[in-house]
């Protein structure tokens, strides 16, 4: 009886031993040549896991998590872009993460920009075409819930996208900085890499400060893509910041001319003519009281910092003179002396 236990024991732990060694080393997630994979920064060793998985690169994610603890690797994956060639079992796709493939470039996002200056910037660069960027993240200024549209959605496990609405594209989700990229990066992920950044940037600090603030972390994305386009200097926009919020409690109109000119697509010329103003975008700001619907440009952590922290003064208007100077007032009998004086 016992040699018959021990037997079935042997037999069982031979077939354990068979099925993981075929899983391992021999058995083929998908039959082709060679497959390529990227991971960004910041991913966890779940989330490549699930990603290989879904892609059909490797059969089995918890087994995956396993062998690389074996081997030691879960500790830190790189980012890179890797390649396995034929036969693509999980063996060769975890051995392959020692070795980057694929060469790097830079590209850089500057603060104030909006989805279509990003799209015109990686078209001219070669990265990519900007109507496949923009099929990705979405049109600027336009209102997907009048058109009775959704927007695109980018799938990633990010606090700062929680209460993004379904009718806006990702404008203002994108942190401004300076990347290196693999140069055959899918679209999808440089864009996730640009919003991992802007995750990133947000500290447990800043969301217990944002709500207490009673606002939402997009309105704070709002208010700080409509700082970034409106002034340039840090201790203004904290000013201006505590003005267009004590505007938006009051039910003012904001009268931001960026978001007019964000509406319209208009470029260059800081001024809003009357024509400008009549637009019927629900990112104009003189025609609606409150924010925009959506950000109206990729702000900086300055002006983030800014809509958060805002510095109380007693202003309620302000305008931007020809040299770049912010002249405050605080009625509208002051407001149009300045425009007199300075405009």
């Amino acid at each position: 009886m016992k040699k018959l236990i021990f037997l079935i024991i042997i037999i069982c732990v031979s077939i354990g031993v068979w099925f993981l060694y075929s899983e391992i080393f021999t058995e083929q997630a998908q039959y082709s040549d060679k497959v390529t994979f990227e991971i960004i920064r910041g991913e966890s060793v779940s989330q490549v896991a699930d990603k290989l998985a879904k892609e059909h690169i490797i059969r089995n994610a918890w087994l995956f998590k396993k062998y690389l603890s074996f081997k030691k690797l879960d500790k830190e994956i790189r980012e890179g872009q890797f390649e396995v060639s034929s036969p693509i079992t999980l063996a060769r796709v975890v051995n392959s993460l020692a070795n980057p493939t694929q060469a790097e470039t830079t590209i850089t996002i500057l603060p104030g920009w909006d989805l279509r200056d990003i799209a015109d910037y990686f078209e001219k660069n070669g990265v990519v075409s900007s109507t496949d960027f923009l099929l990705v993240v979405g049109q600027s200024a336009y209102n997907y819930k009048i058109a009775q549209e959704i927007a695109p959605v980018i799938e990633g496990d990010w606090k700062i996208t929680i209460d993004k609405p379904n009718f806006v594209s990702y404008d203002g989700f994108l942190a401004p900085d300076t990347y290196r990229i693999f140069k055959n990066s899918s679209i999808e992920n440089i864009v996730k890499k640009l919003i991992t950044q802007r995750n990133n940037q947000f500290t447990d600090q800043m969301y217990a400060d944002i709500d207490k603030s009673g606002h939402s972390v997009f309105e704070i994305l709002t208010m700080a893509s409509i700082l970034e386009r409106e002034v340039r200097d840090s201790k203004d926009r904290k000013l201006v910041s505590d003005l267009f919020w004590r505007r938006y409690d009051q039910n003012w109109a904001l009268q931001a001319d960026s978001t007019v000119h964000y509406a319209i697509g208009k470029k260059g010329n800081i001024f809003t003519t009357v024509e400008d103003r009549d637009s019927l975008s629900p990112w104009n700001t003189y025609r609606y009281p409150g924010l925009p619907i959506g950000p109206i440009s990729t702000p900086s952590l300055d002006s983030i910092m800014a809509a958060i922290y805002p510095e109380h003064n007693d202003y309620w208007y302000f305008l931007t003179d020809n040299e770049g100077v912010v002249r405050y007032a605080k009625t509208l009998d002051e407001h149009n002396t300045n425009r007199s004086k300075y405009l």
